[in-house]
């Protein structure tokens, strides 16, 4: 009696370990963030002037890919353009620097439905990878640099932007 009693206890013991095995492997294949800042733009104005945004980062693990995104919060507007183009660039602390071009795009030229009408009048958000894989390979303070390029013009209703840099 008191063996079957211990074999249950082994296997219930055995199944709450496996349990917390994948539950402790499921959070370790988190992305871990890195650097996240948010710039949150007055009166939900991008204005010419500040076009250009820089972020500082100390990055000391140069054995790690990292991917780096941005995140586009916009409320609804009718008059804005159809695509905003940027840059970024990624200054190392040695001097070194690499630049990509990206582009957020505001209007859906194939779903011209009622409904994606009424979704674009809600509030949204747009992410933008700009590196899917980024190695650092000095430690030290990168300088990134967000440069939107558009007429002369503000671009209302821009409420932020995130830059993160994430360890995968």
């Amino acid at each position: 009696m008191k063996r079957l009693h211990c074999k249950k206890l082994i296997n219930i013991f055995s199944i709450s370990l496996i349990c917390c095995l994948l539950a402790i492997s499921c959070n370790h294949k988190k992305n871990d963030v890195a650097f996240e800042q948010t710039v949150t733009f007055e009166n939900s104005n991008w204005d010419f002037t500040h076009r250009t945004l820089e972020f500082d980062a100390n990055i000391t693990d140069t054995i790690s890919p990292y991917r780096i995104e941005v995140e586009l919060k916009y409320g609804p507007d009718d008059e804005r353009v159809d695509e905003m183009p940027v840059s970024f660039s990624v200054t190392a602390p040695d001097g070194a620097k690499s630049s990509v071009p990206s582009a957020f795009l505001f209007k859906d030229e194939e779903n011209n439905s009622e409904i994606a009408a009424t979704s674009a009048k809600a509030s949204q958000s747009q992410y933008r990878v700009l590196y899917e894989k980024k190695y650092f390979n000095c430690s030290g303070v990168y300088h990134f640099r967000l440069n939107r390029h558009s007429e002369k013009f503000d671009n209302y209703n821009i409420q932020s932007l995130t830059l993160r840099v994430i360890k995968i």
